[in-house]
């Protein structure tokens, strides 16, 4: 069963698209042709895949925290995988306010701490 949105997810989602189509031409082209025939959360949740593995540098293995789960734990190639670092990430974005959508998650935190 798919998770209900939230305004703030929607609101995230939004923004990857956006981002990602301003990546370059061929992913605009992607993304907009998705767009078309594709359901639009599958889409956005396509582009928020992208914009968090290139925001935070992981590597092809690595899971973004679009994808985690809250008790998420590394596997058993380590602390490695991804896992657990994917989930500590989402439990910190829910903990302040934000999505776990959030296109830049590291870059979201910081403008939420700062404001604090």
């Amino acid at each position: 069963m798919t998770k209900r949105l939230t305004a703030i997810d929607r609101e995230a989602l939004e923004r990857a698209i956006a981002i990602d189509r301003q990546r370059d031409c061929a992913t605009r082209k992607q993304i907009d042709d998705k767009l078309e025939r594709e359901p639009w959360r599958e889409v956005a949740e396509f582009a928020v895949y992208g914009c968090q593995c290139t925001a935070l540098h992981l590597k092809p293995w690595q899971p973004p925290p679009c994808w985690a789960e809250i008790d998420d734990q590394d596997n058993e190639a380590g602390p490695i995988s991804g896992h657990r670092a994917a989930a500590e990430l989402l439990r910190r974005l829910l903990a302040a306010g934000l999505s776990r959508y959030e296109p830049d998650p590291v870059k979201a935190l910081d403008r939420v701490e700062r404001a604090a």
